[in-house]
């Protein structure tokens, strides 16, 4: 276990275990994809025992997001860092649907900014997501990140064009103390 969020969810390392789990079906769920490209291309067992075996290196951490009754059920990322400007983007992915609403996201969130922030030495993380993403769009201002812009019409989804909405949060900005 990295961190303890609460008495029931923790997050540890994703490993290749986890590919034998729930964790690829995530990607087949189209609710679960609704608002990522994970659920327009179908991935084999090799991709995700390949995306697993190269999560050691230095340009991304990942941590499967676990309850103590159901085991692994999501995943949270910073992704492409980025050593010299210091800066890394946030991703989540909440594949165990039950969890869904109860404020998983934002513990885990706030870990992997404190993570980011203390242990990395990052100066700003920074998220994307669909305008019509109502639990992403909470999650990032509820991490306290502040909506920098938007990309109009950059996004296809359900067959329309849908503006991406742009969050980011310094060093300075994030507040330990509600952790």
């Amino acid at each position: 276990m990295i961190y303890q969020l609460s008495k029931d969810y923790f997050l540890r390392p994703l490993t290749a275990a986890d590919v034998n789990g729930p964790y690829p079906k995530w990607f087949e769920d189209q609710e679960v994809c609704r608002y990522n490209s994970h659920g327009k291309f179908f991935k084999s067992r090799a991709y995700f025992e390949d995306f697993v075996s190269r999560i050691g290196g230095d340009d991304r951490v990942v941590l499967a997001i676990c309850h103590s009754a159901d085991g692994h059920i999501g995943n949270i990322s910073l992704q492409d860092i980025s050593w010299i400007n210091r800066c890394a983007e946030f991703a989540i992915l909440l594949g165990d649907k039950r969890h869904w609403g109860k404020g998983v996201g934002v513990l885990a969130g706030r870990s992997v900014l404190l993570h980011g922030f203390q242990k990395l030495d990052l100066e700003r993380i920074y998220c994307g997501t669909a305008a019509t993403n109502a639990g992403m769009n909470a999650l990032a201002l509820a991490l306290g990140m502040t909506l920098e812009g938007a990309r109009r019409k950059h996004l296809f989804l359900e067959g329309e064009r849908v503006d991406l909405l742009e969050y980011g949060i310094l060093k300075s900005e994030f507040n330990q103390s509600e952790r």
